[in-house]
C-alpha cells in the first residue's frame, strides 16, 4: 500500500514538471491553437531561411517538435563553425571564399542543403555588418602588405608603451559572448 502512494506522487510530481515545461515553452498561454499553429510554421520559416532562433522559440520547438529542433541545433552548429573559419581570415576575399567553398561542399543529397546554405548566407550578411569585418583588407595581397607594414611598425615602435597597448574597443565587442532576448 505504501509502496502504491509513493508511485502515485512520483507519477504526480513529473506530471506538474511536464506543465510546468510546457508552460514554460508556451510563447503565450491565450493562444489558439490556429495561432499556435501560425506560431509553429513561423519558427519553421526562420529555420528554413537561415535566421537564429531565440531561446523561447527553441524551448517551444524542444517540447513541441523534437524533430524541429534538432534542425534549428544542428543549423545553429553549422553558423558557429562558418562564424569562426570567418573570424580566422585575413581579408575580405578569403571571407568570401570560405563561405563559397562551405556553401559548394554542402551535399547535394543532405535534405537539410537548402536550410544549410541559407545559414550560411545569413551568417555572411550578419558577418559583414561587423566592425571585424569592416577592417579587414580587400585581398589577400593588402593583407600582406599590411602585415609587413605591421611587423615594421611594431620593430619600430618596440619599446613605445602606448603603442603596444593600444586595443580597438571593437575587438572586445567581437569578443564578448551575445545572448538572446526573450520576447
Amino acid at each position: 500500500m505504501n509502496a502504491s502512494v509513493r508511485k502515485e506522487e512520483n507519477m504526480n510530481a513529473n506530471q506538474v514538471i511536464k506543465e510546468q515545461l510546457a508552460r514554460f515553452s508556451d510563447p503565450e498561454p491565450g493562444m489558439s491553437e490556429q495561432e499556435r499553429e501560425k506560431y509553429h510554421q513561423n519558427i519553421l520559416a526562420k529555420i528554413e531561411s537561415g535566421k537564429k532562433l531565440s531561446s523561447q522559440e527553441l524551448a517551444y520547438l524542444r517540447v513541441n517538435d523534437p524533430m524541429a529542433y534538432q534542425k534549428a541545433r544542428r543549423m545553429e552548429q553549422k553558423r558557429q563553425w562558418l562564424e569562426q573559419q570567418m573570424k580566422k581570415c585575413k581579408s575580405k576575399q578569403e571571407v568570401r571564399e570560405v563561405v563559397e567553398n562551405a556553401i559548394t561542399h554542402v551535399s547535394e543529397k543532405d535534405p537539410d542543403r537548402d536550410a544549410i546554405i541559407a545559414t550560411y548566407q545569413e551568417a555572411y550578411q550578419e558577418f559583414r555588418k561587423t566592425a571585424r569585418y569592416r577592417r579587414l583588407p580587400d585581398t589577400r595581397k593588402e593583407a600582406e602588405e599590411e602585415e609587413k607594414q605591421g611587423k615594421r611598425k611594431s620593430q619600430a615602435f618596440e619599446g613605445d608603451p602606448a603603442e603596444l597597448a593600444r586595443t580597438p574597443l571593437s575587438e572586445i565587442y567581437d569578443a564578448l559572448p551575445v545572448f538572446d532576448t526573450v520576447g
